[in-house]
C-alpha cells in the first residue's frame, strides 16, 4: 500500500506574519536611509584651507569677521554673568520682573516641570500688567509641552509663535531648527546663553546626572541688543507674526565702547557662517585656544585647524560631555573622532558629573566667543545659531574661571585611554558615525 508523507519542520515555511515584520522593518531601513540621503547626511564636505590669518588685535581680523563669517560689528557692555543653573534662571526670573514695556524671548527647549510653570507665571505676571510679550519657541525642542499650557498664556495676551513647524510642502527643512537662546527685555538688556526652560538642567531627568547641568548665562547692554531685537524679529516674521518697529524697536542705545561681533547661521546647506567664525578663531590663536562644546563632532577642516594650532605650539583644549549626556549617539560618535586630535597633542576633557552644556572658545588672554553654537554639522549647517564675539578682558576671565572649575571634575583623555575604550564602544561609535552629518 502507498506510504503518506509527513513534511518535516525543516520544509515548512516561515508564517507569513514573519514576512510582514521582514518587509516592514527593511521598509522603514530604506526610508531612513533616503531620507538620510535627502537630508545631506551622505554629502562630500568642501575642502578649503585658511592661511595667514592676522592675530585678534590686528584691526584685519575684525574685516576677516564681517566679510568671511558675516559677522555684524556693533558695541555693548557687559552687565551680567551667572556660572550655575540656579544663578541663570533668578537672572532671567528678574529681568522679566522689571520689564515695563516688551519682553521677547527665543528659544530651542522646552519640557514640562517646575521651570517651564515658574517662567509662565512670570511673563502672566507681567502680560496682566499691560507688557507685550512675545515667546517664539522651536516646535521641535518643544513639542513636549501640552496645549493646555500654551492656552494659558494665550489667554492674558502673550504672542506665541513657533520655528518651522511640520510643512508637507517641505517636509525636509524640518531638519533645520532655531537653536538661539535670547530673552530681551525692554528693547535695553539682552540675555544669551545655552539653558532651555527645563527641570534637565537641574540634573534631575537622567540617573547618570549627580550634579546641575553645566552651564552659564551672561547680559549685555548697549547697542548690541538693538541688533539683536532685529535678529528676533526676522525669526518672528518668518513664522508669520507681526512686526511694529515703532514698538518693537527702542532708541539704539550708545553706551558701551566694547567692540563686539554677531555671527549667525540661517539654516542653509550652503558654506556655514558659524563653522568660519570657529575656523577663524582655531586659526588666528597664537598661546591659547580652550573651547567648550558639548556636542564636539569635528568635520575634516576642524579636525586639521586644531591640529594645526597645536603644531604652531598653542596650548589647545576641549571641554565636552561624558557619558552624562542627553545624546549617546552624539557622544558615541565625538569619541571616534579623538584619535588624531589627542596624539596632535589636543587636550580633550569630559565633564563627569552631569550634562556640560556650554558653549565657548577663549582665544589668546582676551578674546572671547559665546552663544548657542556647538563644533557639529548640526550648528553648521542645520541650525540657526547666534555668538557674540569680541576682546573682552572682563567677559573672558569670568568663562576662564568657568572652564577652570569644570576641568577639576572633567576627565582628562590620552591617546592611550582612548584607544582602550571598550570594544562595543568603538563598534557603536562607527555606526554612529553613519550619520554624522545630521547629528
Amino acid at each position: 500500500m502507498p506510504t503518506s508523507s509527513v513534511a518535516s519542520d525543516d520544509d515548512s515555511e516561515p508564517p507569513p506574519v514573519l514576512w510582514w515584520i521582514v518587509g516592514i522593518g527593511l521598509g522603514l531601513l530604506l526610508l531612513g536611509l533616503g531620507y538620510a540621503y535627502l537630508a545631506g547626511a551622505f554629502r562630500a564636505e568642501p575642502d578649503y584651507a585658511i592661511a595667514d590669518i592676522p592675530s585678534v588685535h590686528d584691526p584685519r581680523f575684525a574685516l576677516s569677521l564681517e566679510g568671511l563669517a558675516n559677522s555684524a560689528d556693533t558695541t555693548g557692555r557687559l552687565v551680567g554673568f551667572w556660572p550655575t543653573v540656579d544663578e541663570v534662571y533668578a537672572a532671567r526670573a528678574a529681568g522679566i520682573r522689571q520689564a515695563e514695556h516688551l519682553i521677547q524671548y527665543e528659544t530651542y527647549f522646552m519640557t514640562p516641570g517646575h521651570r517651564a510653570n515658574a517662567f509662565a507665571e512670570g511673563v502672566t505676571d507681567r502680560a496682566l500688567a499691560g507688557v507685550k510679550v512675545q515667546l517664539l519657541f522651536d516646535h521641535q525642542g518643544t513639542q513636549d509641552m501640552p496645549a493646555k499650557y500654551w492656552q494659558r498664556l494665550r489667554n492674558v495676551g502673550i504672542e506665541i509663535r513657533f520655528f518651522r513647524k511640520p510643512n508637507w510642502r517641505a517636509p525636509l527643512e524640518y531638519n533645520s531648527r532655531s537653536h538661539r537662546k535670547l530673552l530681551i527685555i525692554d528693547g535695553q538688556r539682552v540675555f544669551i546663553g545655552g539653558a532651555g526652560i527645563s527641570d534637565y538642567w537641574d540634573g534631575t531627568a537622567f540617573d547618570h546626572d549627580t550634579a546641575p547641568w553645566l552651564d552659564f548665562e551672561l547680559a549685555y547692554e548697549g547697542e548690541v541688543v538693538n541688533l539683536l531685537q532685529g535678529k528676533f524679529l526676522q525669526n518672528w516674521a518668518s513664522t508669520g507674526g507681526s512686526i511694529s518697529l515703532k514698538e518693537g524697536l527702542h532708541a539704539v542705545q550708545t553706551e558701551g565702547n566694547t567692540a563686539l561681533f554677531i555671527t549667525d547661521n540661517s539654516s542653509t546647506l550652503n558654506e556655514s557662517s558659524i563653522r568660519l567664525l570657529m575656523q577663524l578663531h582655531m586659526l588666528t590663536a597664537k598661546r591659547r585656544l580652550w573651547i567648550g562644546s558639548p556636542y564636539f563632532v569635528p568635520d575634516h577642516n576642524t579636525t586639521h585647524c586644531l591640529i594645526e594650532a597645536c603644531q604652531k605650539g598653542v596650548d589647545v583644549r576641549v571641554l565636552t560631555m561624558g557619558a552624562a549626556t542627553d545624546k549617546t549617539i552624539v557622544h558615541l560618535a565625538s569619541r571616534e573622532l579623538y584619535g588624531p586630535l589627542l596624539r596632535a597633542g589636543v587636550k580633550i576633557c569630559e565633564h563627569q558629573p552631569s550634562m556640560m552644556h556650554a558653549k565657548f572658545v577663549l582665544v589668546d588672554e582676551d578674546w572671547v566667543s559665546t552663544g548657542s553654537a556647538n563644533f557639529d554639522p548640526r550648528s553648521y549647517f542645520h541650525n540657526d545659531e547666534l555668538n557674540i564675539s569680541g576682546n573682552y578682558p572682563e567677559l573672558a576671565r569670568k568663562v576662564e574661571q568657568f572652564f577652570l572649575d569644570a576641568l577639576e571634575n572633567s576627565l582628562c583623555l590620552t591617546p592611550e585611554t582612548w584607544q582602550k575604550r571598550p570594544r562595543d564602544q568603538k563598534i557603536k561609535g562607527q555606526l554612529a558615525l553613519v550619520f554624522r552629518n545630521l547629528l
